[in-house]
């Protein structure tokens, strides 16, 4: 046969496909201003059929009749197939893509439903969650609370969220659950994902914002690893708890999430010699603790929790992260970066501002000492979020004329809480020198300090720590708050000082204007901030509402037709009862405000359902039985003789 080499086995095979009869030299596309008429007129004529033998060879075929010029220059015989055959895929392979297409569409369909179902289907997630977690008991009992894991049965059988795919969980159906379980020593699943994330959004939205002590980005990529490498149990349920509290869909799981939360640090405490407790993330925990029960009027558990935080702080050093002291045993690696520094300064700074929180409302002792901290202010939160290194000062540096200008919003609730701090030491603290009837003496020398204190802060204050500037950041106004607060503490402390001691009456006169003019302040603030979600905000804002209130019952006592204070009255009370809804530690204020309102014989608002304050029997404890049940610490008590009792400093109890 000879051999085709004088034809190039490529070009038989392009001519085949691509050439019009006519044109015997290339296959190119037309160019040129009459290109587009010449393809049409390509398309109109008929295509050229080559021979069989050059379509076998894929040799180039001219088409001639009866013999090819190939097979002619080749002495080969030529024929050709008149019915030529239909390009494009074999016979079924177009059905069997079909298949397999619409195999896929289902499977992607299982995954990624359309947003309406899937809403739907995490909606009854969600609600199958909740239901089956309700009929859950809570963990009460006192094994669970005396933290004895090794003796509690370890259940690996599917438990609350088991309630999809014939009672297998979503943990279980991924293969991890059942180890999560045994690695962690769980005692029921976690929540489902879809749960979890809803939950974290929460969290992050409305309370991270007032307690901005955890990195969001790192946490979340934590949440990534392995089970026993992610944040502690205990930390995940009380950001849950906290997260269910203030959103409806979740709220009747905030017990439970709790409970767990609360069995889960303490069994931590019971592991070994307690050493895996001594972590950044149960510190946290504990802040997240004490505030949510301060916020369910929890006091013994609320004020034990606080303890716990400030303890795990000074075991890890953390008011001494920035300033050189002496050598003591460290309990934590140094932080391998600013981020991690800059979290542990807030998460030391929140455990400060709680044990002062938890120490006005009772007039108990505080634990930190300013004079031990060497840990610089929190930074921005941009700062902190974004990872980006920034400068902050001291305390210390804060109290200076010019140190509030370089605040932050974290830092001035820093600032605010310390004030409160030294107004307390200011009255349970007496020096031998006070002679409280000499305006020379010690007592009215720390007034003025404080007073100074307050007046270069709320002067030097930045624009963005200023309202209505700063309305975005819920620390911003609640600093504020807490300013005009101190004020009305400070100087009711010293009304009842100049009016006992019989002291000139400018002095009392005095300090009435500003124990008015800085509630009038307060309830000017709570307009303007009445159309945010209150959930959003600090539970010890209503602390600085009632205080406002009770200066507005003092003041109508002597003047009970003064229509403007009256209105500013009824108003922050509508407020309390707003801020009851998320907030129950107002029912602890509006409870002592409507004694003292029925005291004073001033009108309140009408059909207020008070509850008194206690706890729920589900979370009551042996010792807390009804008739021990300790009454809300945040009550309000005489200091003096019932004569006097018009100006009592209002956040101390006596008794």
């Amino acid at each position: 046969m000879p051999s085709p080499g004088s034809e190039s086995p490529d070009e038989g095979y392009f001519n085949d496909l691509s050439q019009q009869p006519g044109d015997s030299n290339d296959n190119r596309s037309p160019t040129g201003a009459n290109g587009q008429d010449a393809q049409n007129d390509a398309a109109n004529k008929p295509k050229r059929i080559a021979c069989v033998l050059c379509r076998k060879r894929k040799l180039r075929c001219d088409g001639a009749r009866p013999t090819c010029g190939t097979c002619k220059r080749l002495s080969h015989d030529c024929a050709y197939d008149e019915v030529r055959k239909k390009s494009g895929p074999k016979r079924g392979y177009v059905k069997l893509l079909e298949a397999r297409l619409q195999q896929v569409e289902t499977l992607l369909k299982n995954q990624e439903t359309p947003d309406v179902n899937k809403d739907a289907s995490r909606q009854d997630s969600t609600t199958a969650y909740v239901a089956t977690t309700l009929q859950q008991p809570l963990p009460n009992s006192s094994n669970d609370f005396l933290g004895a894991p090794d003796k509690a049965p370890l259940s690996i059988s599917p438990g609350p969220d088991s309630f999809q795919n014939g009672g297998t969980s979503a943990h279980t159906a991924e293969g991890e659950f059942p180890w999560e379980m045994i690695g962690l020593g769980l005692d029921e699943p976690l929540p489902p994902q879809d749960v979890m994330d809803d939950l974290y959004q929460i969290y992050f939205v409305k309370i991270h914002q007032s307690f901005p002590i955890i990195h969001k980005p790192r946490f979340m990529a934590a949440m990534n690893l392995a089970p026993h490498m992610r944040p502690p149990v205990c930390l995940r349920y009380i950001m849950w708890t906290l997260a269910a509290a203030v959103t409806d869909k979740y709220d009747a799981l905030q017990e439970h999430f709790y409970q767990r939360a609360r069995k889960y640090a303490q069994s931590d405490e019971m592991k070994g010699h307690g050493e895996s407790t001594i972590t950044l993330a149960h510190c946290q925990a504990w802040i997240l603790m004490g505030a949510y029960e301060f916020k369910q009027m929890y006091f013994p558990r609320a004020w034990l929790s606080a303890g716990r935080a400030v303890r795990l702080a000074q075991m890890m050093q953390l008011h001494r992260l920035d300033g050189v002291g002496l050598d003591v045993k460290q309990c934590l690696p140094p932080p391998k970066d600013w981020t991690e520094r800059e979290e542990r300064r807030r998460t030391f700074w929140m455990a400060y501002c709680i044990d002062r929180y938890a120490s006005i409302g009772t007039g108990w002792p505080m634990t930190i000492d300013e004079r031990d901290i060497l840990t610089n202010l929190p930074a921005s939160e941009d700062a902190f979020e974004k990872s980006k290194p920034m400068p902050t000062g001291s305390l210390d540096q804060a109290m200076t004329p010019n140190g509030v200008s370089s605040l932050q919003s974290f830092g001035g609730i820093v600032l605010t809480a310390t004030l409160f701090g030294r107004n307390l030491l200011h009255l349970h603290r007496p020096g031998p020198d006070d002679r409280d009837d000499d305006l020379d003496g010690g007592f009215w020398t720390r007034h003025r300090n404080i007073e100074g204190i307050l007046l270069q802060t709320s002067l030097g204050l930045p624009d963005h720590l200023r309202l209505p500037s700063g309305l975005s950041d819920p620390n911003t106004i609640f600093m504020n708050m807490n300013i005009h607060t101190s004020v009305i503490c400070l100087h009711q402390a010293a009304i009842f000082k100049a009016d006992k001691y019989r002291l000139p009456v400018n002095v009392s006169n005095e300090s009435k204007i500003r124990c008015v003019t800085a509630a009038a302040e307060i309830a000017s603030l709570m307009r303007m901030i009445s159309h945010l979600d209150l959930a959003t905000m600090n539970p010890f804002i209503s602390f600085c509402v009632y205080v406002a209130a009770r200066v507005f019952v003092q003041y109508l006592k002597t003047r009970p037709k003064d229509q403007q204070m009256n209105s500013s009255l009824q108003f922050l009370l509508q407020a309390m009862q707003a801020l009851r809804r998320k907030n129950p530690l107002t029912e602890s204020f509006l409870v002592q405000l409507d004694l003292d309102l029925e005291s004073a014989g001033i009108q309140g608002l009408q059909q207020k359902p008070y509850r008194p304050p206690q706890y729920s029997s589900a979370v009551r404890t042996p010792a807390e039985g009804p008739d021990h049940s300790c009454p809300g610490l945040f009550e309000q008590r005489n200091l003096v003789e019932q004569g006097n009792a018009e100006y009592v400093f209002p956040f101390v109890s006596a008794s």
